[in-house]
Parts: structure tokens; C-alpha cells; sequence
């Protein structure tokens, strides 16, 4: 039988979150998620990606911060580009499906497995506040079909 895909939302509140504020001026990795033992996640073209940053005081404004997501593996060693780099602006989008960022992935998608990393990281000229911030990433956990 055939792997069943279901809907996940994966967002900062999560449990398995990591987050770390951002430092100036450099890639930070602001949240961490690793994919529980006996779960697989797929990424495919049309799930979509919203993120809201702040830095010291207010939303981050400038036309230069920019955002990424990398699938890592257990050793975070080997890298592989999810979304992005792209400009924040461009993912800010939250209720209007149309205008969400998008994730960039071949046809068939990109298999998450577990213990492996999905990373988020900012480059800014400004320290993000990660407890101020917030995301969400619309992907596709996968479970085995039970067979008769």
C-alpha cells in the first residue's frame, strides 16, 4: 500500500522548536525543528511558507533582511535549500494563499526523515528577537497505509 500524506503545520509553538535570537549581520539559525523518530515529513512545491520577525523593538522594516529554510541532516553537515534565500518581505504574507511564499522543490517533493533538521535562518543588519517572532510552514507528514 501506499504512503498516506496528511496536512502538518509546523510553527514556532511546536514542541520539538528550537529558537535562538538572531545576531547582526550574519545567517542565525532562529528556529530549530528535528524530526521525531518514527516520523517523515514531505515538502513540496505548493506548501507555503509566513514569518513575522522583530528585532530589538518592532517589526523588522528594512528591504534588506532575509530568510531561508534548510533541511540539515543529523550531523547538520549536509545542507539541501528549502526556501530563499529571499528577501523577508516576500514571506510575510499570512491569510491570503495566493500571495504566501512558496517552497522550492523538484516534482515529488523532498523527503524530511528522522532526526533530520528543518532550519530557519535570518540574515539582518539587526538582532531578530526570536520570542517576538513567529512562522508558519505548511508541509505533509507522511504515515505508512495499514495493510490488511
Amino acid at each position: 500500500m501506499a504512503d498516506i500524506e496528511q496536512p502538518f503545520r509546523l510553527t514556532q509553538a511546536d514542541s520539538g522548536i528550537s529558537e535562538a535570537d538572531g545576531t547582526a549581520n550574519q545567517w542565525s539559525d532562529i528556529w530549530k525543528y528535528q524530526v521525531p523518530v518514527g516520523v517523515t515529513l514531505k515538502v513540496k512545491a505548493e506548501h507555503t511558507f509566513a514569518a513575522y520577525l522583530e528585532d530589538a523593538s518592532a517589526q523588522v522594516g528594512n528591504a534588506t533582511c532575509r530568510i531561508k529554510i534548510e533541511k540539515r541532516d543529523p550531523s547538520e553537515s549536509d545542507v539541501l535549500l528549502l526556501y530563499g534565500p529571499d528577501l523577508y518581505v516576500v514571506s510575510k504574507e499570512f491569510q491570503d494563499q495566493t500571495k504566501k511564499a512558496r517552497l522550492a522543490c523538484p516534482a515529488g517533493g523532498i523527503t524530511i526523515s528522522q532526526r533530520e533538521y528543518i532550519v530557519i535562518s535570518v540574515y539582518d543588519d539587526g538582532a531578530i528577537d526570536a520570542s517576538d517572532s513567529y512562522f508558519e510552514l505548511l508541509i505533509s507528514k507522511v504515515r505508512k497505509a495499514i495493510s490488511a
